[in-house]
């Protein structure tokens, strides 16, 4: 197939969770078809930046065309099979302009979650009206995308599951994250004692920040209390001034790194505080893949298997969640076991090898799809339509009823 990518910008693997996992299926599709990633942004300043030529490099490498500026030029002068655009947000404004350029096209929404869903979360944790006129705007606005679209991609068996409950005949399917696995080794002994790690984009993420502001407030207290020692790295991009106020004696906050490999290699736990949310959470994952035992939130746990004490540790309380932090400080036996159960979860579910065989069945039921056509008469703007309707009243259906 030639398939369309569409995004607002190169895929930051180093920065986003959400552009790991675009990165990585990026590159299986390539494997099998003829693929293009089209960039939305056109500030030249972005497009030309040094630090941004390796996402080109990374893409290209993989036999991945990019593409930016003006996208109706590319697609009146190509033609393809399908258009996958990540974020509904982003296919809001431009889907119906693709059906009018591209009638043929499969449309395919990619969805790192389901906003309404993490939106509903938010409200419900923080105390918020569930019932705000601007949540319900905004979840109409989703689901009218979604239901515009050929197909929906959900990162979650649980997101897709959300969606079928609000629109039962959507043409929904899950591609979960994809992990490359590290060679890592299993002990415990060369990290540093009672530390713990949490590595999350900051940049338009409030639940990173909430977590982050909730763990420090009402969290590491509690650990403290029993493990003095107990140091925490906040490692991620872009922390807005209240994450970087956070920074003390025993918190370090660092920021962009290029590389978070070093951070969890040096860490005893590694730490998914979420209090709202949805989707994978990469972070888990990356985690995981890297040996490092995880302590979460149930909103942690969404789209994975839910074994706690097996594969991640799970505490929605504060005191539960210091608890599990603990156990793992103090029980090496536990540590072991979480290490190796969390790394053959990820080996097992959300590698390359084990996720292509998921992005092959997505892309034949994309290639069985049938295009969604547009009404011709509601792609005139209502003034014309109404123009029209008079003409056609006055001059031609009048001759066609029975008298």
């Amino acid at each position: 197939m030639h398939i369309l990518f569409i995004h607002i910008r190169y895929p930051e693997f180093d920065r986003c969770s959400g552009d790991v996992r675009l990165s990585n299926l990026l590159r299986i599709l390539a494997r099998k078809h003829q693929v293009t990633l089209h960039v939305l942004y056109k500030d030249a300043a972005y497009l030309d930046a040094a630090e941004n030529k390796k996402y080109v490099e990374a893409l290209t490498s993989a036999g991945i065309a990019v593409t930016h500026g003006g996208l109706h030029a590319l697609l009146q002068g190509l033609q393809f099979d399908a258009i996958l655009i990540e974020f509904w947000y982003v296919a809001r404004p431009i889907l119906k302009s693709i059906r009018v350029l591209q009638p043929s096209a499969r449309i395919v929404v990619d969805t790192e979650h389901v906003y309404f869903h993490s939106d509903f979360l938010k409200a419900k944790a923080l105390g918020e009206a569930l019932d705000s006129p601007e949540l319900a705007a905004r979840k109409r606005g989703e689901l009218e995308t979604y239901v515009a679209a050929d197909l929906v991609i959900t990162t979650t068996e649980e997101d897709k599951g959300v969606l079928l409950n609000e629109i039962p005949r959507l043409n929904a399917y899950a591609i979960p994250n994809i992990h490359e696995i590290p060679d890592v080794g299993e002990s415990a002994s060369a990290r540093s004692q009672d530390s713990l790690i949490f590595v999350g984009n900051f940049q338009n993420n409030p639940s990173n920040v909430d977590a982050m502001t909730y763990f420090c407030s009402q969290v590491l207290p509690l650990i403290r209390s029993e493990a003095p020692d107990t140091s925490l790295a906040i490692v991620g991009n872009k922390p807005p001034a209240e994450i970087q106020n956070l920074a003390c004696e025993y918190i370090t906050v660092t920021g962009y790194v290029p590389d978070t490999a070093p951070y969890l290699a040096e860490a005893m736990v590694s730490i998914c505080p979420l209090r709202f949310g949805a989707g994978l959470k990469g972070k888990i994952g990356e985690a995981m893949m890297h040996g490092l035992p995880v302590v979460t939130t149930s909103i942690g746990t969404q789209g994975m298997a839910r074994h706690g004490g097996v594969e991640l540790l799970v505490g929605d309380t504060p005191t539960e969640f210091a608890n599990a932090v603990l156990r793992l400080f103090r029980d090496p036996h536990l540590w072991k076991t979480l290490s190796n159960n969390g790394r053959k979860l990820i080996v097992e579910t959300y590698s390359f090898a084990a996720v292509e065989a998921n992005v092959d069945a997505v892309m034949r039921a994309i290639d069985n799809a049938r295009p969604k056509r547009m009404n011709v008469f509601r792609r005139i703007p209502s003034y014309w339509r109404l123009r029209i309707a008079t003409f056609l009243e006055r001059n031609l259906n009048w001759r066609l009823r029975k008298t």
